[in-house]
C-alpha cells in the first residue's frame, strides 16, 4: 500500500512545515482517554502518579508526535519508549500491584515487543486502525503488567525483579543493535515517508535503533531507580512503623 495515498489513524505522513498543526483531537480518542483516566484515578493508590501517567499517554497520541510517527520509524520508537518505559511504570506504581512472576511478565512484554516491531505486523498497524490499536493496547498493557510485577517483587523477590529488568533491557538492546547494523530497511512503509524529513529510510532506521539503544537504556534506568526504589523505601518505612508499634505494645 502506498503510504502517501492511505490515511492511517494519525493522519497522512506530515511534511516538516505542517507538523505543528497536526494535533489529533479525535472525539473517540479523547473520550477513551478520559474514561481511562477516570477509572485509573478511581483505582489508584497514588493519584498524582496516575494522572501523570495518563497525561503523558494523551500527549503521545494527541500531540503532533502521533502524526510524525507515520513518517519516521524513529518517531514511532520514541513514542513507544515513552509509552512503555515512562507512562507504564507511573501507572503501574499508582495501582495495586499484580502478583505475577517478574520473569513471566518480562517474557510477555518481550513477545509483544518483538511481534509488533517485526516487519509484517508493523506494516499492518499502519494500514488498519484496528491493528494499530491492537498493537498499542497490547504493548502498553504488557508494559503495565511488567512494571506492576516488578513493583510487587522489588522487596519480596529482588533477584527475580533484577533478572526481569536485565532480560527486558537485553532484548530491547538486541533489537536496537539489529536495526542499527542492518544493511537493509526493515519497514518498507518508510521508504517514501522518511525522505519527507531529509532522511533515507535506512538512516531513519539507524536513528531509531540509536534511540532505543541509548535513550531506552537511560529511560529504563531512571524508571527503575525512581519507581522501584520509591516502592522499596515505602515498604521499608511501613515495616519500620509496624515493628515500632509491636515494640511499643510489649
Amino acid at each position: 500500500m502506498d503510504p502517501l495515498a492511505y490515511v492511517p489513524f494519525c493522519g497522512p505522513p506530515p511534511e516538516p512545515g505542517a507538523l505543528m498543526s497536526r494535533w489529533l483531537l479525535d472525539p473517540a480518542l479523547l473520550a477513551g482517554l478520559a474514561v481511562a483516566l477516570g477509572l485509573g484515578l478511581w483505582l489508584a493508590r497514588d493519584r498524582r502518579l496516575m494522572a501523570g501517567g495518563w497525561v503523558l499517554v494523551a500527549l503521545l497520541f494527541v500531540s503532533p508526535l502521533c502524526a510524525l510517527s507515520m513518517a519516521l520509524f524513529s518517531a514511532r520508537v520514541a513514542q513507544h519508549l515513552m509509552l512503555t518505559l515512562v507512562a507504564a511504570p507511573l501507572i503501574a506504581a499508582a495501582l495495586p500491584s499484580v502478583r505475577m512472576p517478574p520473569l513471566a511478565a518480562a517474557g510477555l512484554f518481550a513477545a509483544a515487543f518483538w511481534i509488533w516491531h517485526a516487519p509484517a505486523p508493523y506494516t499492518a498497524t499502519l494500514e488498519s486502525d484496528l491493528v494499530y490499536w491492537a498493537m498499542h493496547l497490547s504493548l502498553f498493557g504488557a508494559a503495565v503488567l511488567l512494571w506492576s510485577a516488578l513493583v510487587a517483587a522489588v522487596r519480596e523477590a529482588p533477584f527475580a525483579a533484577f533478572l526481569a529488568v536485565a532480560v527486558t533491557a537485553a532484548q530491547m538492546t538486541l533489537y536496537a543493535v539489529l536495526i542499527v547494523l542492518s544493511p537493509s530497511v526493515w519497514h518498507v512503509w518508510h521508504l517514501s515517508t522518511a525522505p519527507l524529513w531529509g532522511l533515507s529510510a535506512l538512516a531513519d532506521q539507524a536513528l531509531a535503533g540509536a534511540l532505543m539503544w541509548v535513550g531506552g537504556g537511560l529511560l529504563m534506568a531512571v524508571s527503575v531507580a525512581l519507581v522501584l526504589s520509591r516502592r522499596f523505601l515505602a515498604g521499608t518505612a511501613a515495616g519500620g512503623r509496624t515493628l515500632a508499634a509491636q515494640e511499643s505494645s510489649t
